[in-house]
């Protein structure tokens, strides 16, 4: 008689990156859940509706398809704020991908949140949107200007700037450039200057891609900009936002969502390092780097 070889049940996880994902939304304040929430929802609304026999990509495309062709040919604008709540699903790649950046997104953004406080972080979240997609435009134009071959026009034409990337991008450049002097490591063997570390991700990103990522070299220089000429002036102080808070109800409004909302006036304003304690490790910074870990297969 044969021997009966018994199955075990395989310790391993299903989903590595979804039970990664769930654990750290869990612990998302409620602006940052608020956006995570409208990007599945936008980004899953058109394949709902393809099911139920809706066509709907007209309208997807005026409102977050962010291109030069759309926004300076059809004159488009919704897209310049909406493009980073929608990624179209048109593969289980775009699907990965889409988890990928809302993943990324989801660590470096509660902290913002944290040092913003909720209604301050949505004024943000707005502003960095509209800010990035501008430079994303501009930096289109220039390149089609410099460079005018026809084959390169046409594919800057329809180069679009959509998904949260753009905004894990400026919240870890704003990160580095608060100790702009301290070491960073890129791939675990390239040491640099975190100044330089958001540059040469993006500059990594487009080896790997074998074209220039437009987007992420935008968010780069738009959280420059930012960080130059101190927009965060700019927000709503955050004696008004309490005002506004209290006002427009904001709190009970989104509490369906969960998480903490965070009060104006209860936020956590990460202080300005002194001159001598520029190269002091940030102890509130996110645990999370781009890129800076020793790497594993995929299948590990």
């Amino acid at each position: 008689p044969g021997r009966v070889k018994v199955l075990r049940p395989s310790k391993r996880p299903l989903n590595p990156m979804g039970l990664a994902l769930a654990s750290q939304f869990e612990q998302c304040p409620t602006g940052t859940r608020l956006l995570a929430s409208l990007y599945g929802v936008c980004s899953g609304s058109p394949l709902l509706l393809s099911v139920l026999g809706l066509r709907a990509e007209e309208a997807f495309i005026k409102l977050f398809y962010c291109c030069q062709a759309n926004v300076f040919g059809r004159r488009n604008l919704a897209p310049v704020l909406l493009s980073t709540l929608f990624r179209p699903l048109s593969s289980g790649q775009d699907a990965l991908m889409a988890l990928t950046e809302l993943q990324v997104a989801v660590s470096f953004l509660p902290l913002r949140e944290l040092e913003l406080g909720s209604f301050r972080f949505l004024c943000w979240l707005v502003a960095n949107s509209a800010g990035s997609n501008g430079v994303f435009l501009l930096l289109l134009k220039l390149s089609s200007r410099l460079f005018p071959n026809r084959n390169n026009c046409d594919q800057l034409e329809l180069t679009c700037s959509q998904g949260p990337w753009s905004l894990a991008m400026i919240c870890l450049t704003l990160q580095a450039l608060e100790h702009p002097d301290s070491p960073a490591t890129l791939m675990g063997f390239v040491e640099m200057k975190q100044k330089w570390y958001p540059l040469a991700i993006g500059l990594m990103l487009s080896v790997l891609n074998g074209s220039v990522q437009w987007e992420t070299f935008a968010a780069v220089l738009f959280a420059y900009f930012w960080r130059r000429l101190r927009l965060d002036q700019w927000l709503p102080s955050r004696q008004t936002a309490a005002k506004l808070e209290d006002r427009l109800q904001l709190p009970g409004l989104l509490s369906l969502l969960g998480g903490t909302w965070i009060p104006a006036l209860s936020s956590r304003p990460r202080a300005r390092p002194r001159q001598d304690q520029r190269s002091t490790p940030d102890p509130g910074a996110s645990s999370f780097q781009l890129f800076g870990g020793q790497g594993h297969r995929l299948s590990d």
